[in-house]
């Protein structure tokens, strides 16, 4: 599966917010701080959060 660019602005991919998920990043502001994603335009956030609550909800089965 072909990882999928989230922040164009950054170039942050899913992998590299997933990582930081893994790594104890679980808030909006973490991802920010790990990844740099939504750090520029924040076009990204609805995205970025909704792979929050998916990775971690995986993290939960």
């Amino acid at each position: 599966m072909k990882d999928k660019l989230i922040c164009g602005c950054v170039r942050v991919y899913r992998s590299d917010i997933e990582r930081a998920i893994l790594n104890g990043a679980h808030t909006y502001t973490e991802i920010q701080e790990e990844t740099g994603a939504g750090t520029s335009c924040g076009n990204c956030r609805p995205l970025v959060e909704k792979i929050i609550r998916e990775t971690i909800s995986g993290l939960d089965e």
